[in-house]
């Protein structure tokens, strides 16, 4: 265990934006030696190594995992949920020696001066599964174990209403896909630049994000569809 300056603990890393969005300057992190590779932990300043793991307001680390992936990860507290990049080892250390990003870095960092400005309609799915309001409950969930997915956006007569995902299959009770389904739902236009997108899924958890033009859907972006894209830059 050793204690190191919270700014120069993430030295390199995107803006500070997430990891550090609940954080202080006063804050100190401590880095934590574990099996495959090393844990960061923000917690405030004089915490006692006892308290360290209890105390903690964010931890982040890389894993080095023995199936050849490597694991990178980030859990805020009071956060539902937590956010992780899993890739294989080579791609890994590919983009470190060659200066490349992953979905951490590239929130902040975005596409290279020197390359065309890449969109959501240049990421985007066009076949989407979706669903009706008024379609049952347990014909959604059939819906997304089949297509191995975690969520469906509902539409209406064409118009984008809300998105049921696997939370909601499993945590809600209702009849019909209207009653179980969460409204409201972010969405991003199609000349929306990728390190938008990146920061988005990354900064608040999201697995995908539906792309409109207007109220009508147009394609989905998943974290997957952006990995994809990293890998092949």
């Amino acid at each position: 265990m050793r204690r190191v300056n919270i700014r120069a603990a993430f030295v390199g890393e995107p803006s500070h934006a997430s990891e550090l969005s609940a954080a202080e300057d006063s804050d100190d992190a401590v880095a934590l030696a574990v099996r495959g590779g090393e844990i960061t932990v923000v917690i405030p300043q004089g915490t006692a190594d006892g308290d360290v793991l209890g105390a903690a307001t964010c931890l982040r680390g890389t894993l080095h995992l023995e199936n050849e992936r490597v694991l990178t990860f980030e859990i805020q507290d009071g956060a539902v949920g937590a956010f992780f990049e899993d890739e294989a080892a080579d791609l890994h250390y590919r983009r470190q020696e060659q200066g490349g990003v992953g979905l951490f870095s590239l929130a902040a960092r975005g596409s290279p001066a020197s390359g065309p400005s890449v969109l959501a309609r240049d990421l985007m799915k066009t076949d989407v599964i979706t669903v009706e309001p008024s379609l049952p409950a347990q014909a959604a969930a059939e819906l997304l174990a089949f297509h191995r997915i975690s969520g469906l956006p509902v539409l209406d007569n064409g118009r984008l209403v809300g998105v049921v995902t696997e939370v909601d299959v499993i945590g809600k009770h209702g009849n019909t896909v209207a009653e179980i389904m969460t409204p409201n739902v972010v969405t991003v236009q199609e000349d929306t630049p990728a390190r938008e997108l990146a920061a988005l899924l990354t900064s608040r958890g999201y697995r995908r994000v539906p792309v409109v033009r207007g109220d009508q859907l147009v394609g989905i972006v998943s974290r997957g569809d952006m990995v994809r894209w990293v890998a092949s830059r």
